[in-house]
């Protein structure tokens, strides 16, 4: 059951027995609004308990619209049948501004923020001082991956979406050197995109564009993009598959979905082999608790299929002390060091014993990199498959 106008939509799903709204709340004129007041109205009517309003991939509402969610408000409360839950989206800061005032019209009215809490590590991965460790990663993964992205499909003139984009570095470095027509960068964290923005300013690239946007509920249209990726991400969300079905959604058929995932597995070293294996088996079951997989790149394979993709190809991505500059990779352990035993060590409430035990490994690779005839690796997994054309 669903309510169309020429800006907006209203959907219901009687699954969650939630109204989802889509597009700009922007009605027209009296008979619209009240049009879409009969709408909310005859579905309240029809269910008992709680009715969700979910506003995620709402753009923006205009007084109009805000009316006639109150005159709604204002109906459930006179009829006090149901528990009305009002949802918004972080990164849309109307919403946090404009939404809660539904209470004024009923205070028991239900608001919550749906993506506050997104994933167990968001305070740590959308924290400013997040962005010089996804900067020392690109630098010395991109040369590796370029190639890789250009055999998985990428090409120049199409239309790209790089959802969870981090800092924006990867979205420009397409833009430059792989030339799109165009390509969208999306990121929950409005430090990461804010960095973006400037970045992109400061190189007066103009065929990009950078958004907040969540990646399980993307305001981006259906069949949009030809090319579309996810890297480094997949990993730190409890569930993947919520963003898949958004990556498939947006891609156009015969498109193709690009993703990128670390594996420790894969992180091997030399001479000091067992301390750098214990550290990444630590690390992976710390990352565990903290709702992350940091052995995720073997899985993806399985995760493309799941969404039926077609033509699943794969690649496994090598970096190392004989591909990258020993300094530079140097850099990224440390950032690995101090994000793992410092910061993830105090989220989880690591012991002094458990922190050294983690740091040990981190420090036997550091030599591995400062010995000329040391070896250590940084291994991930790059999947694609392509949306069926029909």
């Amino acid at each position: 059951m669903s309510y169309t106008q020429q800006s907006f939509s209203l959907n219901y799903d009687p699954l969650d027995q939630q109204i989802n709204f889509e597009g700009i709340f922007r009605p027209a004129n009296k008979q619209e609004a009240q049009s879409t007041l009969d709408y909310m109205v005859n579905v309240h009517d029809k269910v008992r308990g709680a009715l969700r309003l979910n506003f995620r991939k709402l753009r923006y509402i205009n007084a109009v619209g805000v009316r006639t969610l109150s005159s709604f408000v204002n109906y459930a409360r006179q009829q006090n049948n149901l528990n009305i839950k009002v949802i918004a989206s972080g990164v849309l800061a109307w919403s946090e501004r404009v939404l809660p005032n539904l209470k004024d019209v009923w205070d028991e009215v239900d608001f919550s923020i749906y993506d506050q809490n997104f994933y167990r590590s968001q305070n740590i991965i959308e924290d400013q001082s997040f962005i010089p460790l996804l900067r020392n990663q690109t630098r010395i993964l991109w040369p590796q991956e370029l190639p890789i992205l250009q055999k998985h499909g990428l090409e120049q003139g199409m239309r790209v979406a790089d959802i969870c984009c981090g800092c924006g570095d990867v979205p420009l470095l397409i833009s430059r050197e792989l030339k799109p027509s165009f390509i969208m960068g999306i990121d929950h964290s409005a430090a990461a995109i804010g960095h973006a923005r400037g970045m992109q300013d400061e190189f007066e690239i103009n065929n990009v564009d950078f958004q907040r946007g969540d990646a399980t509920a993307l305001m981006l249209y259906d069949n949009s993009f030809d090319f579309v990726l996810c890297r480094l991400s997949l990993q730190i969300f409890s569930q993947p598959e919520d963003i898949l079905q958004e990556l498939v959604r947006i891609t156009k058929p015969g498109g193709r979905i690009y993703a990128l995932c670390e594996d420790y597995d894969h992180i091997v070293g030399f001479p000091e082999s067992e301390p750098i294996r214990k550290t990444y088996t630590l690390a992976a079951e710390y990352g565990d608790q903290m709702g992350m997989d940091l052995r995720s790149g073997k899985k993806l394979h399985n995760f493309f299929s799941q969404v039926r993709l077609d033509d699943i190809q794969t690649d496994h991505i090598v970096v190392d002390t004989n591909n990258s500059d020993r300094d530079a990779f140097a850099e990224v352990i440390k950032s690995w060091q101090r994000f793992s035993v410092h910061t993830i060590g105090s989220q989880l409430g690591l012991s002094s014993r458990e922190q050294i035990t983690l740091n040990q490994g981190y420090e036997s690779q550091l030599r591995a990199i400062e010995n000329p005839a040391g070896y250590t690796t940084w291994g991930l997994v790059a999947c694609s498959g392509q949306k069926p054309l029909d």
